[in-house]
């Protein structure tokens, strides 16, 4: 048999896709990602995901999860939902397909009736996972755009809020992320040569190119697109980062921008302790399973703050896996409720 699992996010689109023998047991998997932007492409998605199957036309299963359903395209999200599935069942109408729901693996039919089920819902799977390796903690997972906060309990989710509205309030969902996250909607003041100085709302700059300047991650890991459709080199970063300030690099000096890169990845820490200390608040637990996009150690850093203990997801999971966990959570799930054979975690060591 073979299954994928498939996120189709807002900006980009994973998949994981798993060989199992006669045995049920695991034998390979592939891994992918496409930087899909559904806000404005969201009609390319079936190319999309041809394109991410072309060699594995023989796929049995897919388990599907979303959070693109909230994107500028769609006026609702019923509507993405409703527009997202369809265009996955249409695109593959001899695949037996299912998607993660906040009641377990639903079929099209049945979201058809109650589609809101699906939206944001990809946190679910990947709960399935990390209950594997502890029972009782709270899992922080940033992505390039927002921060989810899990806690789960006797290996399952236990989660406040379920919606996105929900979550926003609980702490569970804190919308900042290592590569798409405005930088205004982070610091509204920051330091220029000892003053507090106030930022511009417009989209300018983004936490990417503060994470590239940190060096936290490379030209490679950049994968969305930049605000002013430039370059992702260091120098293209810093000019970015200088319009926050209305200003460019013949006005700020190179320990201008550092000041002001250093000051805004601590106030991205503090933002992500705020959500973190209300879910540990709520829950009781002070383990923590963090796993973290690149190397700016945010989650890390938040959970130092608090004092949790802390265990790191890449003692587990291969960096590339770690990448597309919700797709392989999206197995995970289809594994539990229809093969009853758990995933070998090991396997992505």
């Amino acid at each position: 048999m073979k299954i994928m699992g498939l996120d189709i996010g807002g900006a980009n689109t994973d998949c994981a896709i798993v060989n199992l023998n006669e045995n049920n047991i695991m034998t390979s998997i592939k891994k992918n990602k496409v930087y899909l932007p559904m806000w404005k492409d969201n009609d390319k998605l079936p190319e999309c995901l041809l394109k991410l199957t072309e060699n594995d036309k023989d796929i049995d299963v897919i388990c599907v999860t979303m959070t693109a359903e909230l994107a500028d395209s769609y006026t609702t999200k019923k509507e993405g939902v409703l527009d997202i599935s369809n265009k996955v069942v249409t695109t593959f109408p001899d695949k037996d397909i299912f998607f993660v729901t906040l009641e377990g693996l639903k079929t099209y039919e049945e979201i058809l009736e109650n589609p809101l089920i699906v939206a944001a819902a990809n946190w679910v799977g990947t709960a399935h996972i990390i209950g594997y390796i502890k029972k009782d903690c709270i899992f922080i997972d940033m992505g390039s755009t927002t921060t989810d906060i899990i806690p789960i309990k006797d290996g399952k989710e236990v989660a406040s809020g379920h919606t996105d509205l929900e979550r926003l309030g609980t702490g569970e969902l804190v919308y900042t992320g290592m590569l798409r996250t405005n930088l205004a909607t982070i610091v509204n003041q920051v330091p220029v040569n000892n003053v507090k100085t106030g930022v511009s709302s417009e989209l300018f700059s983004i936490t990417a190119d503060i994470h590239r300047i940190l060096g936290h991650i490379s030209e490679k890991e950049y994968t969305c697109d930049t605000p002013d459709g430039k370059g992702k080199d260091i120098v293209s970063c810093k000019r970015r980062l200088s319009r926050l300030v209305c200003a460019d690099l013949d006005s700020l000096s190179d320990a201008n921008i550092n000041n002001i890169t250093h000051y805004i990845h601590e106030k991205q820490i503090h933002q992500l302790t705020k959500g973190l200390l209300k879910v540990v608040e709520n829950n009781g637990m002070d383990t923590v399973i963090i796993t973290d996009l690149g190397h700016g150690n945010v989650c890390e850093l938040a959970a130092k703050r608090l004092g949790l203990n802390i265990i790191n997801i890449a003692d587990y999971f291969s960096k590339e896996a770690m990448s597309i966990l919700t797709a392989i959570g999206a197995i995970q799930m289809y594994l539990e409720e229809y093969v009853a054979k758990e995933l070998p975690l090991g396997y992505y060591v």
